[in-house]
């Protein structure tokens, strides 16, 4: 709950909402479900940002651009009806599918997604994976997913613009797991990878895994000496984690979980 909110504005434009941002205690609203779970007390007033356009679903050559007023449900309909011919997105589809349930699909929106920054979900990793950027628009400014996961700001102030998710070939693989109390609950540790070949038929591997850091982490080196060798067993010796253990699983069990859902999934990967 937002305990001491007093306030919601209701600005008719960017500039507006910027401007109404530069006060303390002033936060977007996106669909309301990240502040809410948050249950922050330095909440005084929000911005519903119905009014500014941000709910929009943008093709370009390149990539595939959601609002961050887009429903995650919604954003999930878009990334599917361009399956065939975007793998990459049919996957951020199917992550969404597995990272949330129906319900809450509908409730949140990306705004939601990326200011949660949830360490557990799939769907933040592959984007991840995939190179996806974030557009502030309260001031211009452009952040890798990457950057957005790690930055110490308190991104919940930002206005989001939205996401830009690259379509990547259509040869693509990609390819994700994850353990959790259930099939349908978010994992408690997750691996994405995604794998493409140069037109020399090089292979490029990119992996990253959840639940076991504060934010979804990249495997630049194990993915590296995949590509290098060939060799499953000697690029996992490579795998980097260094999670912190709860109620939901100890240390040991996140780290064991780690190396058998990257190795499936690269196994995956590599048929």
């Amino acid at each position: 709950m937002l305990l001491n909110l007093k306030t919601i504005h209701k600005p008719a434009t960017v500039e507006e909402a910027a401007g109404l941002l530069a006060d303390p205690g002033v936060y977007p609203l996106y669909g309301g479900a990240a502040l809410h779970r948050a249950n922050r007390t330095d909440v005084e007033a929000a911005l519903d940002l119905g009014q500014l356009g941000l709910d929009f679903v943008r093709d370009s050559e390149n990539s595939l651009r959601l609002g961050s007023m887009l429903s995650l449900e919604a954003a999930r309909q878009a990334c599917l009806e361009r399956r065939d011919t975007h793998p990459q997105l049919g996957a951020v589809a199917d992550t969404l599918a597995a990272d949330l349930p129906l319900t809450l699909r509908n409730t949140m929106t990306l705004g939601d997604l990326l200011v949660e920054r949830d360490p557990q979900s799939l769907t933040l990793t592959l984007l991840l994976v995939l190179g996806a950027v974030i557009k502030r628009v309260d001031v211009d400014m452009h952040f890798t997913m990457a950057a957005w996961l790690t930055t110490d700001s308190d991104v919940a102030r930002y206005l989001i613009a939205g996401i830009q998710i690259p379509n990547g070939p259509e040869e693509a693989v990609i390819a994700f797991e994850k353990v959790a109390r259930t099939p349908a609950d978010a994992p408690i540790v997750g691996a994405v990878g995604c794998r493409e070949r140069s037109n020399e038929g090089v292979p490029y591997t990119t992996l990253a895994l959840c639940g076991v850091a504060p934010a979804p982490v990249p495997q630049p080196e194990l993915a590296r000496v995949l590509d290098e060798t060939g060799d499953l067993d000697v690029a996992l010796e490579r795998l980097e984690v260094d999670p912190v253990g709860d109620h939901w699983g100890s240390r040991e069990y996140r780290i064991e979980m780690a190396r058998v859902l990257a190795r499936r999934v690269l196994a995956r990967l590599m048929e």
